[in-house]
């Protein structure tokens, strides 16, 4: 059985979703046969990518990688290399340097194939899917032909997908952290997640405020989503989507915002309390299922990311 999902970005969150998952565990990925090529990004791919971890990036336009329903363009050529060079950077090389366990995860548990697409993948309701993953084996990244890494909001959006869809591999291969559905399993909205930001739209001119901004909307669906024990509107949906936002919306935040934004009590928003006490338990039990299962610090694997993140000279 396929299951298909798309999430959420949390910077836009009443504008875009991505990613879509398969609950298939049965699917084997089989590497297909061909001879070595000479074109520079194939070797490049294959020197860092298919040599190393044993993932095959697809680049060069194959429609059967892309669902037929889709509307697409072709990565360009000059953004597929800096591409893997920021797979490299940001995804791969923090697990290798937070530890030697963690460095052996990656390795194992590098997704078997990571297909390239330029544009964003069209959806009928006009939202756009920004990357999914298929059955723990395969991760598409989208709108790879805006590349730009000075900009921040493109970097965090591309970095929460593959760790966002990173993560749904993990779940997928070892199950989900022990009793992590249970603190708020009768909260998860299912497909109604899409309804949240109608109704912070609903609320806010109920107050009085005829045209709010698209800030002024997502402010209002987050803390809809934070009530419910969830950290994005998206994360709302299932127990596999909200483990996943943890993960990547985790490693990807500053310390100092996600404690204000998703854990610290606030006087002035006591109504988030519950909820915020609700992510709290979450987290500790994501930590504590990336420590037991597989020797990984997600705290020093997020200052490595961060750091990275911040260092003027991102190109």
């Amino acid at each position: 059985m396929h299951m298909k999902r798309s999430i959420l970005y949390i910077c836009c969150l009443s504008l875009c979703c991505f990613m879509s998952c398969s609950d298939d565990e049965s699917t084997n990925y089989v590497p297909e046969s061909k001879e070595l090529s000479t074109d520079e990004i194939d070797v490049y791919f294959q020197e860092n990518f298919q040599e190393k971890y044993g993932s095959t990036v697809r680049w060069q336009w194959i429609d059967k990688y892309v669902d037929i329903n889709y509307i697409v363009a072709p990565a360009m050529r000059k953004v597929l290399i800096p591409t893997g060079e920021m797979i490299r950077r940001f995804w791969i090389e923090p697990f290798i340097l937070e530890s030697k366990a963690s460095g052996e995860f990656i390795r194992k548990h590098f997704p078997p194939e990571i297909v390239c697409v330029g544009s964003e993948l069209r959806n009928a309701d006009g939202t756009r899917t920004l990357g999914y993953a298929d059955a723990g084996v395969r991760i598409t990244l989208t709108e790879l032909n805006y590349f730009d890494l000075t900009n921040r909001e493109w970097v965090i959006q591309q970095l929460h997908t593959m760790h966002h869809e990173f993560s749904h591999i993990i779940h997928q291969t070892y199950k989900m952290p022990n009793g992590f559905n249970k603190i708020t399993e009768d909260t998860y909205t299912g497909q109604a997640w899409k309804d949240i930001n109608t109704n912070a739209q609903a609320e806010l001119i109920e107050k009085g405020i005829s045209s709010p901004t698209t800030h002024e909307i997502d402010s209002v669906a987050q803390n809809m989503a934070i009530q419910r024990g969830m950290l994005t509107p998206y994360g709302t949906s299932s127990e596999f989507e909200d483990f996943a936002e943890f993960v990547s919306l985790y490693l990807l935040t500053e310390p100092a915002v996600f404690e204000e934004t998703y854990i610290a009590s606030d006087p002035k928003r006591t109504f988030l309390d519950e909820g915020k006490a609700n992510i709290d338990k979450k987290l500790a039990l994501v930590k504590e299922y990336y420590v037991s299962n597989f020797s990984i610090d997600l705290t020093h694997l997020r200052e490595i990311i961060l750091q990275r993140l911040n260092e003027i000279n991102m190109k």
